[in-house]
């Protein structure tokens, strides 16, 4: 499938005429995470996807020290500016998820970063603000002709649904992402309990919700590596015994953080999937959200065979291995180690901004 996105003007390359590095690797790294407290996040659920993130940006450090890169991880609050100006990094890792406990501000990151001219690897200011509301990357992929499921945005609870929708629906928060509230009570077959859903998640968090027709079939996540092209990296979600009794089958909220990873993987399997149609599809959603480097797009197949985005996330969760992460367990199936990974992605960032 060939691409036709038109990509806007890009600063990296003004950015570049700044940074003369001239060699492959970073002299200091700066693993940028999100500062997290508990007073920050509406409830515990929200809390709970952030929490650790310190100890997972550093993991990076001794990886880093091993390549002779001196490196430092630090939260994303209000003295972030004045430290990373006396830091002074090559590049900074960018694993910010939110900035007091609001991911749509996680944009600002980026943007900071340009001001200052420093390197950082993931998506721009753009490309994070666009993933950040479901809603709007619903549409660009629509627009662009890819397939996703029927949808629509509600402002109120009150709101009417559309009669092009069928139930089941699924509901989702419009700014958050970590499977926050996606949980069998997500899934809506009458128009008594989409109310009742509706009312509560917009009491409780404060912002719209998205509402799409829930595809019944196989589950699979896709991750795209990009260096001096893009590779895709996908697995199937294979549900065991006692998730396929249920209902509806769906990685929900629970498998993921509420359990322990052992509990996880005896309820979960995942497996290589290699399809040339969904690596042509998900190349092209990569460029036309505007991710960089890497990012994650999940997916649902129908029982007619046919592909649906159902979520994408630029700067998905990155860690070593040991930390459960979905993409370095993904890559590692695939023969590619974390360290090999990490160093990838220093390359490749470094000859992106580098002259």
């Amino acid at each position: 499938m060939k691409s036709k996105v038109i990509n806007l003007p890009h600063t990296r390359s003004l950015i570049a005429k700044k940074s003369r590095h001239n060699r492959l690797l970073p002299k200091r790294v700066v693993i940028l995470h999100s500062e997290v407290k508990r007073k920050y996040f509406p409830t515990n659920a929200q809390y709970l996807t952030e929490r650790g993130v310190d100890k997972d940006a550093a993991s990076f450090i001794p990886y880093l020290e091993r390549m002779g890169v001196k490196a430092v991880a630090l939260p994303a609050d209000a003295k972030i500016t004045n430290r990373l100006r006396r830091y002074k990094p090559d590049l900074v890792i960018d694993l910010v998820d939110s900035v007091r406990g609001c991911e749509y501000l996680s944009s600002t990151v980026p943007a900071m970063l340009e001001l200052l001219e420093i390197p950082y690897t993931g998506a721009s200011m753009l490309g994070y603000t666009l993933c950040m509301n479901k809603y709007m990357t619903k549409k660009l992929l629509q627009q662009h002709g890819l397939p996703v499921p029927k949808f629509q945005l509600f402002t109120s609870w009150r709101q009417a649904l559309d009669p092009s929708l069928h139930y089941p629906v699924i509901l989702k928060l419009n700014e958050v992402h970590g499977s926050l509230e996606i949980t069998r009570d997500s899934i809506i077959e009458n128009d008594r309990q989409l109310r009742r859903r509706l009312h509560w998640l917009m009491k409780t968090y404060d912002q719209d919700v998205l509402v799409e027709e829930f595809i019944e079939g196989r589950e699979f996540a896709a991750f795209v590596f990009q260096a001096y092209n893009k590779k895709v990296y996908a697995i199937e979600r294979v549900f065991a015994d006692g998730q396929r009794q249920k209902k509806y089958n769906f990685l929900d909220f629970d498998l993921i953080w509420r359990g322990k990873e052992e509990d996880y993987f005896n309820q979960v399997r995942h497996q290589k999937y290699h399809d040339r149609l969904l690596d042509a599809l998900v190349k092209k959603a990569f460029e036309i959200v505007k991710m960089d480097d890497y990012g994650k797009f999940d997916l649902r197949m129908d029982r007619l065979g046919n592909y649906y985005f159902i979520d994408s996330n630029p700067n998905c969760h990155f860690a070593p291995p040991h930390h459960f992460c979905d993409m370095t367990e993904t890559m590692e199936k695939y023969g590619v180690p974390f360290r090999v990974l990490l160093k990838k992605m220093l390359i490749n960032t470094m000859r992106e901004w580098s002259l």
